[in-house]
């Protein structure tokens, strides 16, 4: 620059050559550090991405019913950038979608090439927008998952999210399969936003979702659902499942709780609804956890069915504690200390066994561990070693105190009883098929474990007979079925650690026929009223349920063996003294 350059000029050039500085920085910034953003945004102007969704597996019920099938619903998306009076398109869409104005405006003011203004809508709505014709709106289809019986098995199917992922049940356990992989649809726009064909277009099918069978019979389902509805609407329970079960190969063939949803909607039900509470609650069994005490006590051969109890007239101090039965009993067999469902009895008789060899076989038939079925949310329930145990806890776990279960755990203890001794997990996945129906993964039935003797497991089930028979259930006999079971009430647990007086747990578990069993049921209630026994609340649901299981089998009712039951005649007062007293003590 000359020495005689006026001020003014010399001014001028270093601002021109500071401005040209920043701007090459600005320069240097923008190829090096801001590239690919602002690529990107150029790219999403011209370019149009669309994830195409694949159909999720059916899930079908062991007979191939379906229980969960998916359709083709129309979704409404929006090209922000081809819409010109967005005002107006709001207002008029807002009238179709049954939304805000504000809301719509919003979405088509973006500087997006895509933004959804409804998923998975009805035909009539589909209807009215087309009606608009506003040019950037258009329609895509979308599989929507149903459950064509509503909320039938709704604990065991779950639900899914918008985009078709599992949230509950089978649907999250086997999200993986039943999904399926999500496909895309790529196109490219000209400056206009017009589609361009045949130019760097692409499209990539989505792979539809595995199917499933279960081991669920659609028709016992519904069975078991309608009665279970009945009991817990007639006795006002807070809750309640029942699970009917194959005895030897762990098959569920019913599963079902109550409060229940409809999976179609989920979100309208509570959380509480939603709840499987047959895996997901555990709670004091009462005297359904008897058998128990009794398998361990006849198994380790330290009492026999005919040995005699003195029950002590229904008040027995132990320990500084008192412990009472229902209804008074005097002298009974050990065979009828179960049938009327003797507290007193049991825990003498237990006292013989001691802690260790009780804890040993709780632990054997499965108690305090999940049993593995393929439902989400399992608990273990709650046992603890010998070690912790006061001196009261003997007596008190004999007659279901002091431990905790699962529903599920307790149809699979009744059934090592059932079938002779064999501890079997539960099922409820027979197999994952392609859309081939080719197996891609199958659950087999595992291998049971022995728990006791077949000895001991007919002796059980004569046992378990006699309470049906004469005992504390008579309200769960199917005449020329013989059926056997166990009742359970027991008192709830209160905030402060004191058992209640006003709330219970009743439940009934048994088998039929008692000497070639079918079926394994459970019922549970929890806090029935104003009735709370187990042997009136549960027992009916029980028997409604065999006799068409029965039916629906074709299995036909018999004559009874007199002489294999010979020993029910045993006992108080003969037969009919028996079931008067009886009658007396529904627990």
């Amino acid at each position: 620059m000359y020495k005689g350059t006026p001020s003014r000029i010399r001014k001028v050039l270093y601002a021109l050559i500071i401005a040209f500085g920043l701007l090459c920085v600005r320069l240097v910034f923008v190829q090096l550090g801001a590239a690919k953003p602002l690529s990107d945004i150029a790219s999403s102007q011209y370019r149009l991405v669309v994830s195409l969704l694949p159909k999720r597996g059916v899930i079908y019920d062991r007979n191939l019913k379906e229980l969960a099938i998916t359709i083709n619903l129309n979704s409404i998306f929006a090209e922000p950038l081809k819409v010109k009076d967005k005002g107006l398109a709001s207002e008029k869409l807002a009238d179709a979608l049954g939304v805000s104005r504000n809301e719509i405006y919003k979405k088509l003011s973006q500087e997006k090439g895509f933004a959804w203004l409804a998923r998975k809508v009805s035909p009539d709505i589909v209807r009215s927008v087309r009606a608009l014709n506003i040019k950037g709106i258009d329609f895509i289809k979308e599989p929507q998952r149903v459950y064509p019986n509503g909320a039938m098995a709704s604990h065991i199917l779950g639900f899914t999210d918008i985009d078709n992922n599992g949230l509950e049940g089978l649907e999250l356990r086997f999200n993986k399969y039943l999904k399926g992989v999500i496909g895309y649809r790529y196109a490219v726009r000209d400056a206009k936003q017009r589609e361009v064909p045949g130019y760097e277009h692409k499209e990539i099918q989505p792979v539809d979702g595995d199917n499933m069978v279960l081991t669920i019979d659609g028709l016992i389902q519904s069975l078991a659902e309608s009665e279970l509805e009945d009991g817990y609407k007639k006795y006002h329970a807070k809750g309640a499942c029942i699970i009917v079960m194959d005895p030897y190969t762990g098959d569920i063939l019913a599963l079902s709780n109550r409060p229940n949803f409809d999976p179609n909607n989920a979100n309208a039900s509570p959380p509480d609804s939603r709840r499987n509470r047959a895996i997901c609650d555990f709670f004091e069994p009462g005297s359904s956890f008897k058998i128990i005490a009794a398998s361990s006590l006849l198994e380790e051969k330290v009492v026999k069915p005919s040995d005699k109890f003195f029950c002590e007239n229904g008040e027995y101090k132990w320990c500084g504690h008192t412990y009472h039965d229902h209804t008074p009993h005097g002298w009974l067999e050990f065979r009828d200390v179960i049938k009327f469902s003797s507290n007193i009895g049991t825990m003498k008789a237990t006292q013989r066994l001691g802690p260790e060899r009780l804890y040993k076989y709780i632990k054997k038939f499965g108690f305090g561990a999940k049993t593995g079925v393929e439902l989400p949310g399992e608990v273990n329930g709650i046992t603890t070693n010998p070690s912790t145990w006061s001196k009261l806890s003997l007596c008190s776990i004999s007659m279901g105190q002091e431990v905790t279960v699962t529903a599920i755990q307790l149809a699979c203890a009744i059934s090592a009883l059932a079938n002779g001794g064999n501890l079997v997990k539960p099922r409820i996945v027979q197999a994952i098929q392609d859309k081939t129906g080719r197996v891609i993964e199958k659950f087999e039935s595992k291998k049971p474990q022995r728990v006791i003797s077949e000895e001991t497991a007919k002796e059980m089930r004569n046992i378990l007979r006699g309470v049906v028979d004469s005992g504390t259930a008579e309200l769960a006999d199917v005449e020329g079925y013989f059926p056997a079971g166990k009742t359970g009430t027991a008192q709830k647990v209160e905030s402060n650690g004191t058992y209640s007086h006003s709330k219970f747990t009743a439940s009934f578990i048994g088998f039929v026929p008692y000497d070639d069993p079918k079926f394994v049921i459970a019922v549970i209630m929890d806090e029935p009223r104003p009735f709370y026994y187990g042997g009136v609340v549960c027992a009916p649901v029980f028997k409604k349920i065999a006799g068409q299981l029965m039916s629906y089998y074709k299995i036909y009712p018999k004559q009874q063996d007199n002489s294999a039951m010979s020993f029910l005649s045993s006992g108080l007062k003969g037969k009919n003294g028996a079931k008067r007293e009886a009658k007396k003590n529904n627990r």
